[in-house]
């Protein structure tokens, strides 16, 4: 099984032990309604900031402030600390009316459960 098949199916059984959905940034920022109100989980770039903590599709996409390309989190900044300027999956409840301070992004994730690094390639 190549590393990608297992990075996949970890992800997949982590989202029915939790009963979130496994989904793609992508996917929750081009179909906000389908994916309004539901647990999902997913992986991005996150960076956490006063009044910016947020997931982006790519660390370009933040390095560039492309924040459609994101989406907010209310999060606890001291307590998730150590996933600053990371890629990581975070699973929580995607609210498509949340845009974050300025209303600058896609929508938000609230309500998080967990965060978490990805396996390490070899």
């Amino acid at each position: 099984m190549n590393k990608h098949a297992i990075i996949a199916a970890i992800s997949f059984l982590a989202s029915m032990a939790s009963g979130s959905e496994s989904v793609s940034i992508i996917n929750i920022i081009a179909d906000p309604e389908r994916y309004n109100g539901k647990e999902v989980n997913f992986g991005g770039y996150m960076s956490l900031e006063f009044e910016g903590s947020a997931i982006y599709l790519s660390k370009d996409d933040w390095h560039n402030l492309v924040t459609k390309n994101g989406l907010w989190c209310a999060i606890d900044l001291t307590a998730y600390k150590e996933f600053d300027n990371k890629y990581v999956f975070i699973e929580g409840k995607f609210d498509m009316t949340n845009h974050g301070h300025l209303g600058l992004w896609s929508g938000s994730i609230k309500e998080i459960k967990r965060v978490w690094l990805p396996p390490p390639r070899k």
